[in-house]
């Protein structure tokens, strides 16, 4: 984790070297890794206007501006990163976020697969692509989706939560209990009020 000490000296850096794309994206960094998201957003502007085609800042600066709530303006930022950069994992799985808040679920979807296709190892995406699959009732498919998440990241606890949404909802009351178990040893915050319906009314 970067100190504030050393933060002053990667801004002290940008300072004197106003020009240098790899001194102002440094910088951009160490603000999103801090948490500074206002400063950070405007360090990765610095950066784009210095290298266009900066496509870890365009990525970045789209996250930011979704984190805003700007979820149009973010969808540009990933959509120009894939037009140049098309195997962008980050850019697609974040288009996916994007389409999904918007209530695109088809696109979402795609997206999803999309980064699927260039690494079938990238697990957050079987998980996204889960949610979307719940959300449009193949439950099914949501579950052997999820299956290939657990492949590549066992240990993450909304896998097992995913699990328990997509058996809850078709009615399977044993495996839904026991991935909501299994979800809460792996230390994600279940819902009670899920836990409650699972419980009474199946």
């Amino acid at each position: 984790m970067i100190t504030e000490e050393a933060l002053k000296i990667l801004e002290k850096e940008a300072m004197e070297n106003p020009h240098s794309v790899f001194a102002q994206h440094r910088l951009a960094i160490a603000y999103f890794n801090l948490g500074k998201f206002q400063e950070a957003k405007e360090a990765f502007k610095k950066v784009l206007k210095l290298d266009p085609f900066h496509f870890e800042a365009m990525v970045n600066l789209g996250i930011l501006l979704a984190q805003e709530g700007d979820l149009e303006e973010a969808k540009k930022a990933f959509t120009f990163t894939l037009k140049y950069y098309p195997k962008s994992l980050e850019a697609w799985n974040n288009l996916g976020l994007i389409e999904f808040e918007l209530g695109n679920l088809d696109e979402a979807e795609k997206c999803y697969k999309k980064a699927l296709e260039i690494d079938e190892t990238f697990a957050e995406a079987w998980i996204n692509l889960s949610t979307v699959l719940i959300e449009k009732e193949l439950f099914e498919e949501a579950i052997s989706a999820l299956e290939k998440a657990k492949t590549y990241a066992p240990e993450a606890g909304i896998i097992y939560n995913n699990l328990a949404v997509a058996y809850y909802y078709l009615k399977d009351k044993e495996s839904a209990i026991k991935n909501l178990n299994l979800a809460k040893e792996k230390g994600y915050p279940v819902s009670p009020e899920f836990e409650r319906m699972v419980n009474e009314n199946l």
